[in-house]
């Protein structure tokens, strides 16, 4: 597990901490490797924090040591829970802040009145897309009429954040939740509930045949002039500056994870190409239907592929072992040529027949020999294996592939990983970094020459 901490130099740094077996007492050690600096946090047998020891060089407290320890820790959580294995990094997988130059950040704010967002909304020129990101999550009818009541009260809404694309279409960067609600309470699917102040409009809905069934007429026409400020990423701002100002804007609530984030940036193309990689019958019959979708873990999971299938002929220059810019690069080559999907789609498939053609059960999982016994515990997905092996699977033909012995794979790997520690420490250890992710492309593409021809 890694927690960021900061050191007396002012140096912000990820530490790796390692949980030692448990004393008689229930309590167990997660203490750091590094010489530099010592961190030791004792939790109970219920993973409670007991007590956090820091050395002079660090200068964290340790309230911000033990908040980012329980963050960790959920992440952990939410990673095993959507089927993937959690592995340890190194700091070479954090490589330095992209620099870009300032000049190029070009965000205009503009106030928009409700009346035209309303008609942007519905003709798709600001798209809240069904697709989008987490779904639309804010079920609490009393929040969301107070939204409304907020509005017709005339308190100004915190500010918008919109990213628009190179045909003027806008994509809602912050406060999706927000303008979903105005647009249900337009579109008289919201009926007001539990207001504070205008205890008069409870009941009601925007618009009604009936007068005492709808809000008061001076309330519509204040609710449809009231004006709202929305932040527009300019398009000719560069991919990762977009990126990095999303990053920076969802950081209150539920922030979105790395994904999330890729989606929002993503064409209708893009998020309709990755959609039916990660929902293709061949990716859940060859992971066993075992990886989550609730927050894209699955899609991340086929960008993957696709970044380092489309980079595959120039592997060496592309890949600088920052793993998340390479994704979000990814999604921008993918946008501006659609060309990319039909291909990138065809080859996912083709690499997913053949990945349960010759692992079966076991693909992309991190298997010891006795794992494929009988009745052992089925292993979590591995990032690096899927990376790798679907790649190269997707470089072989199918009736090529099927002169090997059906299922044999998965043998012949989990004695590769038991008898050689640097490809099990590839797909161990600070994975996304370039020479580990190397070796364990080399080591796919060298079994399957050995094996297959």
């Amino acid at each position: 597990m890694q927690i960021p901490i900061r050191l007396t130099s002012g140096e912000l740094t990820l530490v790796t901490l390692h949980q030692g077996p448990s004393n008689a007492d229930g309590l167990s050690l997660w203490t750091s490797n590094s010489d530099s600096h010592s961190l030791t946090i004792t939790t109970s047998q219920a993973g409670h924090i007991v007590n956090i020891d820091l050395s002079a060089e660090i200068d964290s407290s340790s309230n911000e040591v033990s908040e980012a320890f329980i963050q960790a820790n959920a992440d952990q959580a939410i990673q095993e829970a959507a089927g993937i294995e959690v592995t340890a990094e190194t700091d070479e997988d954090h490589p330095e802040p992209f620099p870009y130059d300032p000049e190029f950040i070009r965000v205009d704010t503009k106030p928009f009145n409700i009346s035209l967002v309303y008609d942007m909304i519905n003709d798709g020129d600001i798209n809240l897309s069904p697709d989008f990101q987490r779904q639309f999550v804010w079920t609490d009818v009393g929040a969301r009429s107070r939204l409304i009541e907020s509005m017709m009260l005339r308190i100004p809404l915190p500010v918008f954040y919109l990213a628009q694309d190179d045909d003027g279409r806008l994509q809602v960067v912050d406060g999706l939740q927000r303008l979903t609600v105005i647009k249900q309470f337009l579109d008289n699917n919201l009926r007001l509930k539990d207001l504070e102040y205008l205890k008069d409009e409870e009941g009601k809905v925007f618009r009604h045949e009936d007068p005492k069934r709808c809000i008061d007429q001076r309330y519509r026409k204040r609710l449809m002039q009231t004006q709202i400020m929305m932040n527009i990423i300019d398009p000719q701002t560069p991919s990762d500056v977009k990126f990095d100002i999303f990053k920076r804007i969802n950081q209150g609530g539920r922030p979105l994870n790395a994904q999330e984030i890729r989606n929002c940036m993503s064409s209708p193309k893009t998020r309709k190409l990755l959609h039916s990689m990660a929902g293709s019958p061949d990716f859940l019959n060859a992971t066993c239907s075992s990886v989550g979708t609730v927050r894209m873990q699955d899609q991340e999971l086929a960008l993957r592929f696709a970044a380092f299938r489309l980079a595959n002929q120039n592997y060496q220059s592309s890949y600088s072992g920052n793993m998340e810019r390479f994704l979000d690069y990814t999604i921008e080559t993918i946008n501006r040529n659609s060309d990319f999907c039909h291909i990138t789609l065809s080859d996912f498939e083709r690499a997913m027949r053949n990945s349960a053609y010759l692992f079966g059960p076991f693909a992309f999982r991190k298997c010891s020999p006795s794992d494929l016994l009988p009745g052992a515990r089925r292993r979590l997905m591995n990032n690096s294996l899927f990376t790798t092996w679907s790649v190269v699977l997707s470089e072989r033909d199918e009736e090529e592939v099927q002169l090997a012995v059906e299922g044999s794979f998965a043998e012949i790997v989990a004695n590769e990983l038991d008898s050689d520690s640097e490809y099990y420490d590839s797909v161990s250890f600070g994975t996304n970094d370039r020479r580990r992710l190397q070796y364990a492309f080399e080591k796919a593409r060298s079994l399957c020459m050995e094996h297959i021809g």
